[in-house]
């Protein structure tokens, strides 16, 4: 069974570079953008099967991004995740769009049992 495709948005190139390597001992395929522009250039050239944000992007917000994602990657589970955000935050940001949320620093098990039960629930 081939890997899922998990799109990461950040603008820290550091953590890309970090997630990306932990995504990928996981298993995953990873593609990553540093802003909107990037992201949705890749989303209309592939396919995903889970994306992960960060809140905070130069040229706007993961939910402005999320709810263009979602006409383009129809199905696939949006995860947020953010160092600035308090409870009421992420709770409007599910509201608005996105299916989890998760607060930086990110515990790579918490964001791999979240990424397995998005996946899970989507198959």
């Amino acid at each position: 069974m081939p890997s899922a495709q998990i799109l990461h948005v950040d603008d820290d190139p550091d953590i890309r570079l970090l997630m990306s390597a932990s995504l990928q001992e996981f298993g995953y395929r990873v593609m990553t953008a540093g802003s909107i522009a990037e992201a949705l250039k890749l989303a209309k050239e592939f396919q995903f099967d889970l994306c992960i944000l960060d809140v905070k992007l130069p040229d706007g917000t993961g939910i402005d991004l999320c709810k263009q994602l979602r006409q383009l990657q129809e199905g696939a589970p949006i995860v947020y995740y953010s160092g600035h955000a308090d409870v009421a935050t992420a709770e409007q940001a599910l509201e608005v769009c996105g299916d989890a949320y998760i607060k930086k620093p990110v515990s790579i098990t918490e964001l791999q049992e979240t990424i397995s039960g998005l996946l899970n629930r989507t198959k």
